[in-house]
């Protein structure tokens, strides 16, 4: 079944815990500018890669919460948005300048919170206009890592339909591709699914060049006994899948050897995946299990990361991460090897974190 927009009461029950959060720490307003942060709290996404600027600004101490979004956006916004009212950016002001104006018109209280704002300058005049500002982001971020049953189902959705780009390569994988043409037809399979995208740039990359971990797909032919490295993430709702594996062409028995021990490495750290689990903790038993099979040199990145309406979220699963594992997170786990000028083997699959364990959703 088809997963719809998120339902007005969803949207509505995130305004009123971003809005208590808002009230603990005295915050009289939020600008909300992040894509994903802002499809949160008004169910909206604007389209454009990367989407193009819109904002959300609540008001802690009023019923309304405003959308504002550039004259391109506002026939659609209007027409989905039931949460917020939606405001038109003038097409003859710079979003700076639009957007200070609608805030001195509603007017500007202060303390004010942003999510985090990646333009520097905008940044800079809406500090001169309204003092400091103070972050909010990481409050957004907690909230979003907690994934509520509709969530769930739209990553599922995403899921699926990416497998069936997996199950595409697996049927016409063969010797003598090339790269470009086994990801033009993961990209038919995948759109053939009805997609609303692509959650990143397909990964294809065989034999020596699936040693690199975000290796772009080239026309290099791929050859009998190499490793062919597929990594697919599509979105549906806004939500992303993200699944990668590895074949074969022929056998070779270095690289499946090396990608049954990924896949054992995976197996064996999902067993404490839980609520309460340290991210760090989960990392170092994928590297003490590679070091145990001489391979944790060739043991590239991270072991996992959150997964919703952004590739990479909350909770991160890495040395350095300093995140907990709570009920509701939706995580990747990705063990891979990578060795230089010879071959890489991943495995990526998707969890959801519960009290005493975990599911596997893919």
């Amino acid at each position: 079944m088809e997963t719809s927009k998120a339902p007005k009461t969803i949207i509505e029950s995130r305004i009123k815990k971003l809005k208590e959060a808002m009230a603990k720490l005295s915050a009289r307003g939020l600008l909300i500018s992040q894509p994903e942060n802002v499809q949160y709290v008004t169910g909206f996404r604007a389209v454009g890669n990367p989407p193009k600027s819109s904002w959300v600004f609540i008001l802690g101490d009023r019923e309304e919460v405003y959308l504002l979004v550039p004259a391109l956006e506002y026939y659609e916004a209007e027409e989905e948005v039931e949460v917020a009212k939606v405001v038109k950016l003038s097409r003859d002001k710079s979003v700076a300048e639009g957007l200070l104006e609608f805030l001195v018109e509603v007017g500007i209280p202060q303390p004010i919170y942003v999510d985090g704002l990646q333009d520097y300058n905008l940044m800079e005049a809406l500090r001169r206009k309204m003092g400091e500002l103070r972050f909010m982001q990481s409050i957004i971020e907690g909230m979003r890592a907690k994934k509520d049953e509709y969530e769930v189902s739209c990553i599922k959705e995403a899921i699926k339909k990416t497998m069936r780009g997996v199950e595409r390569a697996q049927e016409v994988l063969r010797e003598g591709m090339k790269e470009t043409h086994l990801l033009a037809e993961v990209e038919k399979a995948l759109w053939e699914e009805d997609i609303d995208g692509l959650a990143f740039d397909i990964i294809v990359a065989s034999g020596p060049r699936s040693s690199y971990p975000h290796a772009k797909p080239s026309a290099k032919r791929i050859e009998r006994g190499e490793s062919v490295i597929i990594d697919i993430g599509v979105r549906v709702q806004g939500y992303c899948s993200d699944i990668t594996r590895t074949f074969v062409v022929g056998s070779n028995r270095e690289v499946e050897e090396t990608l049954a021990c990924v896949i054992d490495v995976q197996n064996t750290v999902v067993l404490n995946v839980k609520s309460g689990a340290r991210a760090s903790d989960l990392d170092a038993r994928a590297r003490r299990l590679f070091e145990d099979k001489g391979l944790h040199e060739y043991f590239l990145h991270g072991l996992g990361h959150g997964l919703g309406l952004s590739v990479h979220e909350k909770p991160t699963i890495s040395t350095l991460s300093e995140d907990i594992l709570e009920s509701g997170n939706v995580i990747t786990l990705e063990p891979g090897v990578y060795i230089k000028g010879r071959f890489g083997v991943r495995h990526e699959d998707v969890f959801l974190v519960g009290e005493g364990g975990c599911i596997k959703l893919s």
